[in-house]
């Protein structure tokens, strides 16, 4: 007997199936579309069959005991997955890399948003279950955060120092550090200085460097010229 998850995966399995042979009639021999879709589908369904095996998580009330109230912890995975899922269809669409980022980005937001749910569930202490996720999650996030946090400052600052010219990459860099520095000690002042400030420093740099290295990837790295070497005898 299927349930109301078991139903919504079905038909996105459907859907992605048929979208295959539309995707493989129109798409003139072009088979990357066609193995995405079906990739989908096959996930799918093996979403489907999970929801029914496992009843969507629901649980009978067999002893007659009164189920304990459920506590919803605090989460933003449905914004999150519509934004994996337009990454990933931008990059279907451009065949590019984005495709398997936005893959990437609804897979981490699965086994968040499962992870989530089962410890919802786990006791009828929410103090206790969000304790729970942290213990299970957290070993996992933060490395997994903090790359993601030092890929990004590099990848950004990397095409604003290769965009602009020589003397202003120096000014740059040196800009940079003199920040890096002054935050480091802001940090180390923490009790002087509030929780509030330091967020929002850390959020108004992190705007500021991933705009400017976006901007620097759309202008383009600046001309280098290589060194040419006087050959001899001549």
């Amino acid at each position: 007997m299927t349930t109301t998850a078991s139903k919504f995966w079905f038909a996105v399995a459907g859907l992605a199936f048929a979208s295959v042979f539309v995707y493989a009639g129109f798409g003139e021999g072009e088979w990357y579309g066609s193995a995405v879709l079906g990739s989908l589908a096959i996930v799918a369904c093996f979403l489907g069959v999970l929801a029914v095996a496992v009843r969507d998580g629901d649980r009978a009330d067999t002893d007659g005991a009164e189920l304990v109230a459920r506590h919803s912890l605090p989460a933003a995975w449905p914004p999150l997955l519509a934004v994996g899922g337009a990454v990933a269809i931008i990059g279907l669409a451009g065949k590019n890399a984005l495709l398997w980022v936005g893959v990437g980005i609804i897979g981490v937001v699965f086994a968040e948003w499962m992870v989530q749910g089962w410890a919802e569930r786990a006791t009828g202490d929410p103090a206790f279950n969000k304790a729970l996720r942290s213990r299970i999650m957290s070993p996992v996030e933060i490395p997994a955060i903090g790359a993601l946090v030092i890929g990004g400052f590099l990848l950004s600052l990397s095409r604003v120092l290769l965009a602009v010219p020589e003397n202003g990459s120096r000014v740059i860099a040196i800009a940079v550090a003199a920040a890096i520095l002054l935050l480091a000690f802001l940090i180390a002042y923490r009790p002087k200085v509030g929780s509030s400030v330091l967020a929002t420093l850390l959020a108004l740099g992190a705007v500021a460097l991933i705009a400017a290295g976006i901007a620097g990837g759309v202008a383009g790295e600046r001309t280098i010229e290589k060194p040419t070497t006087s050959s001899a005898g001549k």
